[in-house]
């Protein structure tokens, strides 16, 4: 996949991996920032940015920042975009949803394990204390998918589906066993079952080689609903992923780069897109409001998001408003 040479790291290094295109590319930056500021040893860990079509001017701001926040820059990858490019992509995802199919092709075999994270994720937690996880007899370890029923069409249980936003990948298993092209040929002879981009093919392929993380590293909208796809979690390890989160998951259409927002912790990517010398947030005005306020289910969403706000208050959390 990369055109540059593969990477080798120090023993103690820790490699995260995201992907992104020029509209995402900033989001990607206050990603990073919240990674590194939580971080308790920077200086372990190393970004790389999967380029998809970065400006050169947006690169030097996204490596600015990143310095600023005390981690060592960024390494921008660049591939062979065309690999990707007959691949369908669905409602706001963009073909970058593949490029992490290719992951383990950017690293030399010294390399053993990688944390993939996708652009809209706030890190609170210890990225160090993720990547310590064993998966030595695992391709990979994630956080079950709470988000959606597309486990169903995929044909296999609730709880083999993964959110792919999360990722810690065993490269040796993954190298070892062509997973990159055993799941880009799932995707291809398969279409009757994937109602994702590349998640229900990673699924098809993955779903009993994988390993569960705790909720809080993956922080899904769907912790908030009583439904049958939390029931089988212990309350309080969704008591916990609610209220320390390791990783936030904006998932779906509610960014929390929106005008106007619905997610009772959309502030957090505020709290570290404030720490950028200009915030990627677009301000919004009264109009925004008015617009995003006219049906009854956006009023509906505010109201629960401002229930779940006074919930977050109760108990001591620190919203960022």
């Amino acid at each position: 996949m990369s055109n540059q040479q593969p990477r080798s790291l120090p023993a103690d290094a820790v490699a995260v991996v995201a992907s992104s295109d020029q509209n995402y590319a900033m989001h990607l930056t206050v990603m990073f920032t919240s990674l590194i500021r939580n971080c308790s040893d920077p200086a372990r860990v190393y970004l790389y940015c999967i380029d998809g079509g970065i400006a050169d001017s947006t690169k030097t701001v996204m490596e600015e920042e990143v310095k600023k926040a005390g981690g060592k820059g960024i390494d921008f990858v660049t591939f062979d975009k065309s690999r990707f490019e007959h691949l369908p992509t669905i409602k706001h995802i963009t073909s970058s949803a593949y490029y992490r199919i290719a992951i383990p092709e950017i690293f030399d075999e010294s390399v053993k394990k990688v944390v993939y994270l996708d652009c809209d994720v706030i890190v609170l937690g210890d990225i160090l204390e993720l990547a310590a996880t064993d998966i030595s007899d695992y391709h990979v370890a994630a956080v079950e998918n709470l988000s959606g029923h597309t486990y169903k069409q995929l044909g296999i249980p609730q709880d083999e589906y993964f959110n792919s936003g999360v990722l810690l990948l065993n490269l040796e298993l993954w190298r070892r066993d062509d997973i990159s092209n055993e799941v880009l040929r799932f995707k291809q002879e398969n279409p009757h079952r994937i109602s994702t981009n590349d998640q229900c093919a990673l699924n098809g392929i993955l779903h009993t080689r994988w390993k569960h993380l705790p909720l809080r590293w993956n922080h899904q909208t769907g912790l908030y609903r009583h439904s049958e796809q939390i029931a089988g979690f212990d309350p309080e390890e969704v008591r916990e992923a609610n209220l320390n989160p390791g990783i936030i998951h904006y998932i779906g259409w509610d960014k929390p780069w929106r005008k106007v927002r619905f997610h009772p912790l959309a502030g957090e990517y505020d709290r570290y897109a404030d720490q950028l010398a200009e915030s990627p947030r677009p301000k919004p005005t009264l109009a925004d409001y008015f617009q995003a306020y006219a049906s009854i289910s956006r009023l509906k969403k505010l109201w629960r998001c401002e229930k779940n706000k006074r919930w977050y208050r109760a108990n001591g959390f620190s919203l960022y408003e």
